[in-house]
């Protein structure tokens, strides 16, 4: 084999070999992720606050759902009042 021909395998051994590894690379990097679903990387800092009833009892039922956004004053949850 001659010199020339050498180079010449060579060159085309790395440009097949550089062109798989983009196609692997392009494969591998996509989200599989359904639309509107968005990931990333980070840290969330939240502020827990605890809740206490004045009096003590059971609760009847709960209006929201941990996690849900609540203002100053919306009423969280009803008291069973059968027992006071």
């Amino acid at each position: 084999m001659t010199q020339s021909r050498k180079r010449w395998l060579t060159a085309s051994l790395v440009v097949l070999l550089a062109a798989g590894g983009y196609f692997a690379w392009e494969m591998l990097r996509r989200d599989n992720l359904p639309p509107g679903i968005a990931s990333a990387n980070g840290r969330i800092e939240a502020t827990e606050i605890d809740i206490a009833a004045k009096m003590p009892g059971r609760i009847q039922d709960i209006l929201v759902r941990e996690g849900d956004f609540v203002t100053a004053g919306q009423v969280l949850a009803h008291m069973d009042t059968t027992q006071l």
